[in-house]
């Protein structure tokens, strides 16, 4: 009997998966853009948990056409703001993607600040152990401060696990909190928390000089305000999606309803966006800087994308 030459021959290693990371307002989008034309055959997956939302593309700074310059981009607008969306959907969207980019030979190159995410699809975190995200836990407090908002959570906690939410005391801001984190990771309080399988991956960290990153943080608030926020906050609210669910879709639109209300005038408003931007962006940063795996890049001027991206190349070919 002949012996198969190739019978015992190894597979080749799938290449480590990319991921380009860090604060709101650091050109990661258009970075991963340039790198990817620069690596080849390499496609964007969405690691934004506010890009995930159909229909809102200003107040979530999603990237359209033009911005992609023909790379494709998966997992944007792929749920409605309001339905429930956790970090397990997420994550099962996210391992169907990879595994049919690695079947077409394609680099995957992860791109976002959701830090969750990221970690939970590279790492394989057992979900229901993994360190709250510090961002989202902030949203949910906001929502959980009023009577209004604490309604809706606890509303949201009986229809996604009605046995679970009956064990827990609904009028407590601090436990449906807590509950719903652990329902949007594990789907429910009392279920075991799925494990996601590690990849093998290269983590690039942007940072920006604070003076710049200030600048363009104030500048995103700038055009986003006349780029289209407030029409397309206003044909959200007539399409039916609910104040609260849209407040939480995005840092802008509770400003845009305000101005929208006569409650604030634009300026307030774009002084509000900054203050609130500058705020989310320090949490995003600090969840990042916990995981010693990012490889940062720091950049000190607007016109430094094709030195980072060398950079970048370096370090993935040496991965």
């Amino acid at each position: 009997m002949t012996a198969d030459p190739g019978r015992d021959r190894a597979l080749p290693a799938t290449p480590p998966t990319i991921a380009v990371v860090g604060a709101t307002a650091t050109g990661k989008t258009a970075f991963a853009v340039r790198l990817a034309r620069a690596i080849g055959s390499a496609e964007l997956v969405n690691a934004d948990s506010r890009q995930v939302l159909r229909g809102l593309h200003v107040g979530t700074n999603r990237p359209g056409s033009e911005d992609l310059e023909g790379v494709a981009c998966h997992l944007l607008g792929i749920t409605d703001p309001g339905t429930p969306f956790s970090v397990a959907d997420w994550l099962m969207a996210a391992r169907a993607c990879l595994a049919s980019l690695d079947l077409r030979g394609a680099r995957p190159i992860v791109v976002g600040g959701t830090g969750l995410y990221v970690r939970a699809l590279l790492d394989g975190l057992e979900l229901g152990g993994a360190p709250p995200d510090p961002v989202h836990r902030a949203a949910l407090n906001a929502r959980a401060a009023s009577p209004e908002g604490l309604a809706e959570l606890a509303g949201e906690l009986r229809r996604r696990d009605p046995e679970g939410a009956a064990g827990i005391d609904l009028r407590n801001p601090r436990r449906v909190v807590r509950a719903t984190e652990i329902v949007e990771t594990r789907g429910s309080l009392a279920g075991r928390a799925r494990r996601g399988t590690a990849r093998p991956s290269v983590r690039i960290g942007l940072q920006v000089a604070p003076e710049l990153h200030r600048g363009w943080i104030t500048a995103r608030a700038r055009t986003m305000l006349t780029g289209g926020l407030l029409e397309e906050t206003a044909a959200a609210l007539a399409g039916g999606v609910p104040p609260e669910a849209l407040d939480a879709s995005g840092i802008g639109y509770r400003e845009a309803m305000a101005v929208l209300d006569g409650k604030l005038s634009e300026a307030a408003a774009n002084a509000e966006i900054v203050r609130r931007t500058a705020r989310y962006a320090k949490a995003q940063l600090t969840w990042f800087r916990a995981d010693p795996s990012v490889v940062w890049l720091r950049r000190e001027r607007g016109d430094d994308v094709a030195d980072l991206v060398t950079r970048a190349v370096a370090l993935i070919e040496a991965a």
